[in-house]
């Protein structure tokens, strides 16, 4: 099934500092999944580094939302969230399959979350309009 954004809601209780000691292996399995490595490109290695320092330091990450078919950020309004989506989020099934790799790996770590998808402000407008 298609999805135009994919949803990880932390818990409650979740702080960015929580994802200090897996995050170098979510990023690379996000790099990997959305296939990010290309040639020489070591744009993803400074993007990880700068996220880890913002990590250990309590604060919210970037992600990765440059150039790609694929991004990934993090928002914190009324929850703690990342939010996975394509480039100018259109539906499709690798939005899907790497939330929910994702997850997975989340759970395995123990990081309490739930999983939606097109939650995007944008989206939910279109549906709307319908």
């Amino acid at each position: 099934m298609k999805a135009h954004s994919g949803h990880i809601i932390f818990d409650g209780k979740f702080t960015w500092k929580n994802l200090e000691k897996i995050y170098p292996e979510l990023f690379n399995l996000f790099v990997k999944e959305a296939k990010l490595i290309v040639g020489d490109m070591n744009i993803p290695e400074v993007v990880l580094h700068e996220n880890l320092i913002d990590i250990k330091k309590g604060r919210k990450p970037e992600g990765y939302n440059r150039e790609g078919k694929l991004r990934f950020f993090f928002v914190e309004n009324d929850n703690k969230e990342m939010v996975i989506v394509r480039d100018k989020a259109v539906p499709c099934e690798e939005t899907r399959e790497v939330t929910e790799k994702i997850s997975k790996f989340l759970n395995e770590k123990k990081i309490k979350h739930r999983v939606e998808f097109d939650k995007l402000y944008m989206i939910e407008l279109r549906r709307k309009r319908r």
